[in-house]
């Protein structure tokens, strides 16, 4: 009963961090979305700011382990890789669009905690990335690019529909939990990445940081 009380804890705090923002959302509006005593979000979390923090962390360490996962079960060829890449970071995130969702916009903000995540997370999520282009540069598989945009082109792809869904919900008529959409998405950010990075001119086949 105690992992099922903490995951009603948890998806209730989702929904309401998401929808009211942090500051927006007490412990008391958690207890009652959830349908628990308040005292409990203190017994397994240790307050609300724990509770943030918990999920916010749960999150990226899936998101990380997606990445990895993806470059593990890859066989070095770049068609395979960003396949591999976009199909298990957007199943990871589809699973749970809400904390995606409110994840990505917390990093938009500046605080402790978000500067935390970023020096934990998503630094080696820029590392992984980075990796998987200069893989493709060592087999001579990829053309003279700048690394950082390259990464933040490629990383855009990765986040975009959980990052802006109201974008898509107001203009496009798509949300991210749309299975439909996401598979259009996934095959048409497979192909811009491969067409970004791919040349047959191999006397240029080199990357460079700009």
């Amino acid at each position: 009963m105690s992992d099922q009380t903490k995951d009603s804890i948890k998806l209730a705090a989702t929904r309401l961090f998401y929808t009211n923002g942090y500051h927006g959302t007490s412990v008391r509006d958690i207890a009652k979305e959830a349908s628990v005593n308040s005292a409990l979000i203190s017994y397994y979390f240790g307050g609300k700011h724990v509770l943030f923090e918990t999920l916010l962390i749960e999150f990226f360490e899936g998101y990380i382990h997606s990445i990895e996962e993806a470059m593990r079960t890859s066989d070095g060829d770049l068609q395979q890789v960003l396949s591999h890449l976009f199909k298990r970071v957007f199943t990871y995130q589809q699973s749970c669009h809400l904390l995606a969702r409110m994840a990505h916009r917390e990093m938009t903000m500046d605080s402790t905690l978000v500067r935390e995540v970023m020096s934990t997370y998503l630094r080696k999520e820029q590392f992984l990335l980075e990796q998987v282009i200069q893989v493709h540069l060592n087999a001579k598989q990829v053309k003279r690019v700048p690394l950082d945009l390259t990464v933040l082109h490629l990383r855009n792809m990765l986040t975009l529909p959980f990052s802006s869904p109201q974008y898509l919900k107001e203009l496009f008529l798509v949300a991210p939990d749309d299975h439909l959409f996401m598979r259009r998405y996934v095959t048409h950010a497979e192909q811009w990445m491969r067409s970004l990075l791919e040349t047959r001119d191999v006397k240029r086949l080199h990357l460079v940081r700009s």
